[in-house]
């Protein structure tokens, strides 16, 4: 018998969803020994962190996976599953945001960055068709996400008369 490679298209979907979670178990793994290591975090927090944060990123996972209108990416499943669990009329948002304090997220974006920068450079062909102008798009992208948020962080503290 020989060994075929299945294609993501030849997949069925619980396939895709199980070959996704494995991808996260990794990055869960990376993401607590970074914490033990540099912060020093209880196993027990930490345990606790990941498992609503993992369930968060299942629910995420399978939302992408099963929901086919509108044809969402995955970061934005994880973003709207976040969001509505953790706004203030979510029954289970105060429980969520307490429990995620024992991550610092500068240290959870370290091991994502590597996995996109490594997504990246295996799609360098691809990039190289878009020209130069992609990196001026780029630019005005992040500078205006930048200043953005800090327009509307600016407005908040007004309202708040925290400046």
């Amino acid at each position: 018998m020989a060994n075929t490679v299945q294609t993501e298209k030849e997949m069925t979907t619980f396939e895709n969803i199980l070959e996704q979670i494995k991808i996260v178990i990794v990055i869960y793994g990376i993401i607590a020994v970074i914490h033990i290591v540099s912060v020093g975090n209880s196993l027990t927090d930490l345990g606790k962190a990941t498992l609503v944060s993992f369930a968060m990123v299942v629910v995420s996972i399978v939302l992408k996976n099963v929901v086919k209108r509108p044809n969402l990416p995955g970061f934005a499943w994880a973003t709207l599953v976040s969001f509505v669990l953790t706004i203030p009329v979510s029954p289970v948002g105060d429980f969520i945001v307490t429990t995620l304090g024992a991550y610092t997220f500068g240290l959870v974006g370290l091991p994502l960055l590597a996995f996109a920068g490594i997504a990246v450079g295996e799609q360098l062909e691809v990039f190289k068709k878009l020209s130069w102008k992609i990196v001026i798009i780029s630019f005005v992208v992040m500078a205006s996400t930048y200043f953005g948020s800090a327009l509307i962080s600016n407005i908040v503290l007004a309202l708040n008369g925290m400046i």
